[in-house]
C-alpha cells in the first residue's frame, strides 16, 4: 500500500473565511509521488510529546454544509463539512505557541504521528474544497486555541478531477465495478515543529461507480458517523392538564444504536417522562400544573464503544387548561 506526496512547488495563499486566519493552500493537481508503504490495520497514534490534555483519535463527523445531519454517503462531487466536538482546540493556539490545524486523508493504517505537517502533511492528502484547494495551515482562535471557521464546500471529487490524485490511487484495491479504497481523513493539530499534538478522524470508503462524473461514491464507517436529533418540535405541542398526552416520540439518525435519552436542561410538565431507551414522550400532566411553555433540553447519547457521541436539541412543550 502507498502513500501519496503533494507537490510542495504548488503552494498558493487564500484567505479563510470569516475567522481572518490565513490558510496555505495546494492545488493536489500537479504531481504525485509514490514515497512510502504501510501496514493495513487501524489507525495509529504514537505519542508525538503533545501536551498531557491532547486529543487523539477523536471523532470527526462529515455533515451536510449547514453542519447538520450528519452525512453517511454521497457522490464525488457532493459538497460537506467537518463538525468536530463542542470546544474542539489545540494544546495551543497559534499566536502564542505556533499550532496550526491542517486536514488529512491517508490510507488506513498509517501511523499519523509519523507525519510532519509542514504547509500540509509531508505524507498523504488532505480535504480540498470545491476548487481543488487543500485545508491548511490554519490559525487557531487566539487564546483558547478552538479550531474555528471550517469551510462548507469540501468535496472528494477535486482530489481526481484536479489531477492530483489518480482514481487508481484513490481505489487501491480491486479492479473496474468492485474498485474500491479505505482511508483515514480528519483535522489535526500540530505544534510549531509540525509534530501531530491533536486529530479528529474518520474512515472514508470510496468505491467505483460508472455513472459518477469523477467514477466514484463514497460511504462513512459504521460507528463514525456522528449524532443527530431529527425532531426540532414535539407533536402534539400541546398537553393539557389531566388529559394522557398524545405520546410524542424523539428520533435521532447517526452514531451507533441503541440510543439513551435524557432531559439535561429545564424539565417536562408534572406527570410527563421521557423514556430513557424509547425517546417517547408519555404520561398525564398533573392537576395544579402550571400552564403555558415548558422549555427543556434533551441529550441523546449512542453506544460508540469508548467516547460515545451525542446530540441536543430544544423543544418547548406548553401546557393547557
Amino acid at each position: 500500500m502507498h502513500i501519496f506526496r503533494n507537490d510542495t512547488d504548488a503552494r498558493s495563499r487564500v484567505r479563510s473565511a470569516g475567522t481572518g486566519a490565513v490558510r496555505a493552500g495546494t492545488r493536489v493537481g500537479l504531481t504525485a509521488l509514490l514515497t512510502s508503504c504501510v501496514a493495513v490495520g487501524a489507525l495509529e497514534l504514537a505519542d508525538a510529546s503533545p501536551a498531557s490534555a491532547s486529543t487523539l483519535n477523536g471523532i470527526a463527523t462529515i455533515a451536510s454544509p449547514g453542519g447538520a445531519p450528519p452525512l453517511t454517503s454521497g457522490a464525488s462531487k457532493a459538497p460537506f463539512t467537518v463538525v468536530l466536538p463542542a470546544q474542539a482546540a489545540c494544546d495551543g493556539d497559534t499566536a502564542t505557541h505556533g499550532y496550526h490545524v491542517y486536514s488529512y486523508l491517508v490510507h488506513k493504517g498509517t501511523t499519523l504521528s509519523t507525519v510532519t505537517f509542514v504547509a500540509f502533511p509531508s505524507v498523504g492528502f488532505g480535504l480540498v474544497d470545491n476548487t481543488g484547494t487543500y485545508y491548511g495551515p490554519v490559525n487557531t482562535a487566539i487564546g483558547t486555541g478552538q479550531i474555528v471557521g471550517i469551510p462548507n464546500n469540501f468535496e472528494w471529487g477535486p482530489l481526481v478531477s484536479g489531477g492530483g490524485v489518480t482514481k487508481a490511487q484513490l481505489l487501491y484495491t480491486g479492479t473496474g465495478t468492485t474498485a474500491s479504497g479505505i482511508w483515514e481523513a480528519g483535522l489535526a493539530c500540530a505544534n510549531s515543529s509540525g509534530a501531530l499534538a491533536d486529530n479528529w478522524n474518520t474512515e472514508i470508503t470510496f468505491n467505483a461507480k460508472a455513472s459518477d462524473p469523477n467514477g466514484f461514491t463514497w460511504t462513512v464507517a459504521a460507528g463514525t458517523v456522528g449524532i443527530h436529533v431529527v425532531t426540532t418540535s414535539l407533536s402534539p405541542g400541546t398537553a393539557k392538564i389531566a388529559t394522557p398526552y398524545k405520546s410524542a416520540a424523539l428520533t435521532a439518525t447517526g452514531g451507533k444504536t441503541p440510543y439513551k435519552w435524557k432531559v439535561t436542561t429545564g424539565k417536562l410538565p408534572a406527570g410527563l417522562k421521557l423514556g430513557a431507551t424509547t425517546g417517547i414522550v408519555s404520561g398525564t400532566v398533573k392537576a395544579g400544573t402550571k400552564t403555558g411553555a415548558y422549555p427543556f433540553t434533551v441529550t441523546v447519547t449512542d453506544s460508540t464503544a469508548g467516547t460515545k457521541l451525542t446530540a441536543t436539541a430544544n423543544l418547548t412543550l406548553t401546557v393547557t387548561p
